[in-house]
């Protein structure tokens, strides 16, 4: 049985664009996973529209929403999907992905507490899951990213900005923020706050309300705080004092960064690396696998990384504890933050 043709992305839901927009600013998707998303979602649309056991049977695309399908007639229409000749096993598995996508979305930014579970439909579909190939900056790399960025390029000058690039690269790569986290950040999201441990000294605190608006309390190694510092000094003597409510990192027409900018930001540094074109969530990789080679217990990965949800009441007492605090400084990226800070003297 062969699937009619694709629905235009105009023919579907108001709730289908709200998940398309939602992709690049929250999932961190380039372009292309954007669109390749989008097919799959309509394809399973298509598919349903004219299977005549289907809530969707004969009904226009615009009715497919999140509540459209529950586990067993979504499973039906994978199985429907999976014994066309048509489809391949790479785009069925695409497809699935952009399924699971969309559910998220639909927990994470309307409110549903319940939706169909994808991995159980992969797995009663008998499908293998698809290999995990996240892309990130290995330690020669992010030498060369450090390097390039710590040096004032005057040919790029309407994008690059050395001190703000440095601490930029280490907010990204060394603490492991999204990339929406770190464009919607304020100066008042960090703070200064003394461990309830009296032997520690105070460490500097970022307040990050990320995925799923859930805030954590991440702690700034020694190299970022420095890092930081020389950015915001730098700021001042161009624009003035900035206030809390303010951007922490701006453009050099003193703007909030947004994804497409701080993208392009990337391109421009990487080129200026002789690396390869790599993503923004790259380096957010990067930061998970640094830690995770120097053998940082996986919760406490989770907990800085954002993949858990932080309890804040516990939060200061974890620190506290040591389960988080000091967790940086030995990361390999965080290390050649400090030589490259080192290197540019002060």
């Amino acid at each position: 049985m062969r699937y009619r043709e694709l629905p235009p992305e105009d023919e579907m839901s108001s709730q289908f664009h709200e998940w398309l927009t939602w992709l690049p600013l929250y999932e961190d998707k380039p372009e292309h996973t954007v669109r390749a998303y989008s097919q799959g979602v309509r394809r399973v649309v298509a598919f349903a529209i004219v299977h005549p056991e289907s809530e969707m049977y004969g009904r226009p695309p615009s009715d497919f929403v999140v509540g459209t399908f529950n586990q067993a007639s979504l499973t039906d229409i994978v199985r429907l999907v999976r014994t066309d000749s048509g489809v391949s096993k790479a785009t069925l598995n695409q497809t699935l992905a952009a399924l699971k996508s969309f559910f998220d979305f639909a927990i994470a930014s309307l409110g549903v507490t319940e939706t169909p579970d994808v991995a159980r439909i992969r797995k009663v579909a008998k499908l293998d899951p698809p290999e995990p190939n996240p892309e990130y900056y290995r330690s020669p790399d992010i030498e060369e990213l450090f390097n390039a960025a710590k040096i004032q390029d005057n040919e790029g000058s309407r994008v690059r900005w050395a001190s703000r690039d440095l601490a930029m690269c280490g907010f990204l790569a060394v603490l492991g923020l999204r990339s929406i986290e770190l464009t919607e950040a304020d100066r008042g999201w960090l703070s200064r706050e003394r461990m309830e441990d009296n032997d520690r000294e105070t460490t500097w605190i970022l307040e990050v309300t990320g995925k799923g608006r859930r805030t954590r309390w991440l702690p700034l190694s020694a190299q970022l705080v420095d890092a930081h510092g020389r950015w915001q000094e730098e700021r001042a003597e161009r624009f003035g004092p900035s206030r809390p409510d303010e951007p922490m990192f701006v453009t050099n027409d003193e703007r909030r960064f947004n994804y497409n900018r701080l993208r392009y930001w990337l391109r421009v540094l990487n080129h200026a690396a002789r690396l390869k074109n790599r993503s923004l969530h790259s380096l957010r990789h990067t930061a998970g696998v640094q830690l995770a080679a120097d053998g940082v217990q996986m919760n406490v990965i989770q907990k800085l990384m954002g993949h858990a949800t932080i309890k804040t009441a516990g939060i200061y007492t974890d620190l506290a504890g040591g389960e988080l605090g000091g967790v940086l400084d030995r990361s390999e990226a965080n290390r050649l933050l400090g030589a490259a800070l080192q290197e540019t003297g002060r």
